[in-house]
């Protein structure tokens, strides 16, 4: 696969002057103009005065110029000059990563005498721009409200973007997963798709980029230019600075302790949460740049060090776990004694570690300018990073073994080369390669245990399931190239942008085994029998029990890894036609070809069996290397030709890439290297506390199948999407607005199957209303069709055409002259989806798919990432002051207000008999169907549900089953949205949890100073995230840290019966986020 890697490489190298297809630079145009005329042969000069990096053209037979491939940023000084008449010279112009800056421009004809015209400022809203985008400078990241220095906290005010508390962004209503991020041109969102940020180094934590090394960030929804692609969602497109003529550079540390993280906020289930006694954080780090040879060559290099430690919160008996802590003990006191029956060494210890982010980030950047029509840049940057992960939860209590480190190192190097062709052509040239290496460190090797219900919350011990074997590799190549010809008023653009991927993933769940208790009267039963020796073979003491090992025979290695390799190749042609002055039309066409270089593993039984199944699959077919074509079009028109309405827009189709780790389970489970087992209820299994001692367990299990299978449908495609855009930029009362419409249509998107499960024809009502169970639940039943074969399940991953999102916005902006800049925007979105591919294990993505029909073709519901309202304000204040102006006071404030985040109610239990303990959506019922509903008693544990029922300090041996009527009574009954819809199912995402405010403050303090003649400052910045609970603690909780929420509130034991204790009807607050934080910052700028 190498060899055949490394051809492919070659020839794109032939293929291509160099390569890669994302933007990394600006530029100019414009049409110059004497009495009325076009004026041909005018010089024009950009010079960017920082460096002194020079660059020319001159107009053609229609008077226009083009010059590609410029530094971002600025100042620029550029010059327009023709014998005969007066040179024009716009000064302090600052050019935005990705735009096109239009410095169009009138001579004067003046032969007696000839003189310099300047032309300062600029007036008019952006009228570069075609579809929705957003570019942000490094002053406006700097003055940004932060403690992450993420890049979610800087974009977060784009109107199209929603964020969530741990950095992962969608963009209008679409899963992060489908987002692009590069810097400098370099793949670094996650491409394999496991960080939940979607980016390289999220699983520990870490940022992609210092901060403080970013030039300029440009966010991108629906640019209608062809060159940028690889992206369904959003694209986020970073430039680092670079060095100059003068050196020059930063010393900067930011931090927090406990005494800026907010004392208290009011818990949802009554009473407040505890103050920190420890937290520490900080990010401190040192920039400098330069010229080695002035005008020629220069540096840029970077160092930061971030460190994060704050207590664990949720230990034995904490008031803030909803663990009932006198069960729990018992729990762990008997599987203690299990463990010393057993003559085995587990550990039942809790983890109260201090949980810890840490990060060390570097970077060195070379700019060369060869020529006037040559420049190089290369670039090189490490991220290292460490996290302890899963140490607990409100609603988990866990073992010191069941938190692990995860720990990642990425590399990455860029190298580009622009290119003056001719006064006609212009070439762009970059190649790159990003190394990720990713772990999670566990300590030992212990079977996991689950004992759930235990109070409010579960109890986890052991190695938890998916870390028992997980270590990821990632190389990524990129290769680009743009060729640019600009011919009268037309600007041709040809190229192409090709990624090539090598993984080699080491995942074995379950290698320990894992057993799962369904509550804590099931474990104190099995425990009690055990000792007593009177296990009951016919008992179903164990809700779930999972192993998988590797088949030592075929792999010859117990800890087998699957690795593979691919491409996705892409070539475009474009054609930028400034039709006249003041319309400017974009069309062009892309052509994206994913290329798999290596097939699965054939499974021969297997693939018999599915073709007399019909099911025209098989375990080594390989994904088609199908070209997935994207025209796209797109208008811009400054309607008076005066930058003051500008009607934008156009419709085009995009094409992405979908998480890699879906195609890498194609690999893992073909049922040839891995046997997996996974049963429910199944009678007859121990507890066994020997990782080295499962087969005892699996023995029992043959019989049910041990090949799990996952493979594609023949025809599966990468996910497109048909996106139309339309835009209008207009000035009114002197106040900057942008109205804003995005439209998509899904093309293809994932869709996942179980092969193994097919409907029976009758529905749960019909079966168990006899039981109790609500006749109106006429959800389908399913039945295991591969019953007597090796084959216990079978996912197929497949396309679905069925989705849309739409969102609108309006924004609107006011910059005064006396320094103060005004933002204020509304945003409304709506998302529809099938699948949301939360996971990224094939049978999670179908196993969690939330429905209340066919599990096989889910319904069309709300997506994960459906926030329908988002309010967003800001307001700037900069003053400068003193004899010289040298001090500087920058106070900014920002508001978020916004629908919560997207919730889910479903059953924990198997209702539909599909074999998926978890997709099955909940049924409101009526008073009249719950006192028809069987209810199996369980101990009672106080909660907040059983405290409002039943009043404070009440207690009782068992909650019976009209106690658990009067529960879900009054539980039905308070809710906001239940109480509307009884006698209905909650469909997929259909409310939102409570609207949330939040206000963020900066405030700074800078002092300039001259230095050996050149200007430094000093910087002394205090930051307040959630300044509403500073105020009151009663304010700014929020309770979802991500996309997708979800409750089980309601057991659903078998056979139409139920258990509902009310323990996790509770929708808990986020601790640390709904806490005020505030940061300190010191920054010195030589």
């Amino acid at each position: 696969m190498q060899k055949r890697l490394l051809l492919l490489v070659m020839l794109l190298l032939v293929m291509t002057t160099s390569a890669m297809a994302q933007i990394t630079t600006s530029g100019i145009s414009g049409k110059v103009t004497s009495q009325g005329e076009d004026v041909i042969g005018a010089t024009v000069t950009a010079t960017h005065v920082p460096s002194g990096t020079v660059y020319r053209a001159v107009t053609n037979i229609d008077g226009r110029y083009t010059i590609q491939g410029m530094r971002v940023g600025g100042p620029y000084k550029v010059s327009v000059a023709y014998i005969g008449q007066k040179t024009k010279t716009f000064e302090n112009v600052t050019l935005r990563l990705g735009e096109t800056e239009d410095l169009s421009c009138s001579l004067q004809d003046d032969s007696k005498e000839l003189q310099e015209v300047v032309v300062t400022g600029s007036a008019g809203v952006n009228a570069t721009k075609t579809g929705a985008a957003t570019s942000l400078s490094s002053k406006q990241i700097a003055d940004m409200p932060s403690i992450t220095h993420g890049i979610a906290d800087v974009a977060r005010l784009n109107p199209q973007l929603t964020t969530s508390n741990n950095g992962a962004m969608s963009f209008a209503g679409t899963s992060n997963r489908y987002n692009s991020f590069m810097i400098d041109g370099a793949a670094n969102n996650d491409v394999f798709g496991l960080a939940a940020d979607g980016a390289n180094g999220g699983q520990a934590g870490a940022q992609p980029v210092s901060m403080e090394t970013i030039e300029q960030i440009q966010v991108n929804v629906a640019p209608f230019d062809v060159r940028q692609g690889g992206f369904t969602g959003g694209a986020i497109n970073a430039i680092t600075k670079s060095g100059t003529n003068v050196f020059h550079g930063s010393v900067y540390g930011f931090g927090n302790n406990q005494n800026l993280i907010g004392s208290k906020y009011p818990l949802a289930d009554g009473g407040y949460a505890p103050k920190y006694n420890k937290q520490q954080e900080y990010n401190a780090g040192i920039t400098f740049g330069g010229p080695i040879i002035r005008d020629k060559l220069f540096f840029f290099a970077n160092y930061e060090k971030t460190n994060k430690t704050y207590p664990n919160l949720y230990t034995l008996g904490a008031e803030s776990s909803a663990v009932d802590a006198a069960k729990a003990s018992d729990v762990l006191a008997k599987i203690a004694d299990l463990a010393q029956r057993q003559g085995v060494n587990y550990p039942t210890a809790l983890s109260t570690e201090d949980i810890y982010t840490k990060s060390d980030k570097g970077g060195l950047k070379l700019d060369w300018n060869i020529n006037e029509t040559n420049k190089a840049t290369v670039r090189w940057s490490i991220v290292s990073a460490s996290q302890l992960n899963n140490a607990g939860s409100r609603k988990a209590l866990n073992g010191s073994s069941y938190a692990y480190p995860f720990k990642s190192v990425t590399n990455s190097f860029i190298a580009e080369l622009q290119s003056r062709l001719s006064p006609s052509v212009a070439n762009e040239a970059r190649a790159s390669y990003v190394r990720v290496r990713d772990k999670r460190d566990i300590n030992g090797e212990y079977p996991s245990i689950s004992v759930n219900n235990v109070g409010g919350g579960s109890v986890n011990l052991g190695i938890e399931r998916s870390s028992m074997a997980n270590r990821l590799d990632q190389d990524i190549y990129t290769l680009e190239d743009n060729l640019t010809w600009y011919k009268g008023n037309h600007t041709y653009t040809f190229g192409t942008h090709n990624e090539l991927y090598k993984f080699t993933n080491l995942f074995i769940q379950d290698l320990f085994g894992s057993y799962t208790f369904k509550n804590y009267d099931a474990f104190k039963s099995y425990y009690e029998d055990y000792i007593a020796g009177t296990i009951d073979p016919a008992k179903s003491y164990l809700n779930q029990y999972r192993y998988g090992h590797a088949n030592t025979d075929v792999t010859g290695d117990p800890r087998w890894e699957a690795s593979f390799g691919a491409a996705q190749l892409s070539f475009y042609a474009q054609d930028k036609w400034d039709v006249s002055n003041n319309f400017q039309l974009t069309y062009g066409l892309r052509m994206d070809m994913p290329i798999i270089f290596d097939a699965p593993t054939a499974n021969e039984p297997f693939n018999q069996y599915a073709e007399t199944r019909g099911w025209n699959v098989k375990t080594n077919q390989k994904l088609s290397s199908t070209p997935l074509w994207s025209p796209r079009v797109g208008f811009r028109w400054d309607i008076n030709h005066d930058h003051r309405f500008i009607l934008r827009g156009g419709a085009g189709v995009f094409t992405g890439r979908i998480p890699f780790v879906w195609i890498s389970n194609n690999y893992s489970n073909t049922g040839i290297q891995l046997s997996t087992y996974n049963s429910y209820k199944t009678n007859g299994l121990d507890l066994l506390l020997d990782p080295n001692a499962q087969e005892a367990n699996a023995s029992k299990l043959k019989a049910t199948g041990s090949q799990t299978i996952n493979v594609y449908d023949r025809h599966f495609k990468f996910a497109q999407n048909l996106r139309f855009n339309l835009g209008f930029d207009f000035n009114v009362l002197g106040i900057n607005w942008t109205a804003e419409a995005i439209y998509s249509k899904t093309l293809n998107d994932i869709l996942y199957q179980n092969l193994a499960y097919e409907q029976t024809g009758k529905t749960y009502g019909q079966v168990y209303g006899s039981a109790g169970a609500p006749v109106e639940d006429n959800r389908p039943l399913f039945a295991k069709t591969t019953n007597g074969t090796p084959f216990a399940n079978i996912y197929k991953l497949s396309n679905t055409s069925k989705g849309y999102t739409v969102n609108l916005s309006l924004k609107a902006e006011k910059h005064f002259n006396f320094g103060l800049d005004l933002m204020a925007s509304y945003t409304w979105t709506r998302s529809m989806s099938v699948n949301n591919g939360g996971s990224s294990v094939a049978e999670s993505n179908w196993r969690f798919n939330y429905t209340y029909r066919n599990s096989n073709d889910p319904e069309l519901g709300h997506s994960a990432y459906n926030v329908p309202h988002r309010l967003q304000a800001s307001a700037y204040y900069h003053v400068s002051y003193g004899s010289k102006k040298e001090w500087q006071t920058t106070v900014g404030l920002i508001y978020q207000g916004r629908s919560g985040s997207p919730y889910t109610l479903y059953y924990y239990g198997d209702v539909n008999e599909d074999g998926a303990n978890g997709n099955d959506l909940f049924f409101i019922p009526t008073d009249a169907q719950i006192d028809r509903m069987r209810f199996d008693e369980t101990d009672f544990s106080a909660n907040a549900l059983t405290r409002a029922v039943f009043g404070d300090g009440f207690t009782a041996p068992k909650l019976t089953e009209d106690m658990q009527r009067q529960l879900m009574k009054y539980w039905i009954g308070h809710d906001s949205y239940m109480k509307n819809h009884r006698g209905e199912f909650y469909k997929r995402y259909a409310d939102n949890l409570a609207f949330e405010h939040h206000f963020d403050v900066h405030f700074a303090q800078k002092y300039s100073f001259k230095v050996g003649g050149q200007m430094n400052s000093l910087e002394l910045s205090f930051d307040i995230i959630n300044v509403g609970n500073l105020l009151n603690k009663d304010w700014g909780h929020t309770h979802g840290d991500g996309f997708g929420v979800y409750y089980n509130p309601v057991n659903y034991q078998k056979n139409g019966h139920y258990q509902f204790t009310g323990g996790y009807a509770t929708r808990d607050y986020s601790d640390y986020y709904s806490r005020w934080r505030g940061q300190l910052g010191l920054r010195y700028t030589f």
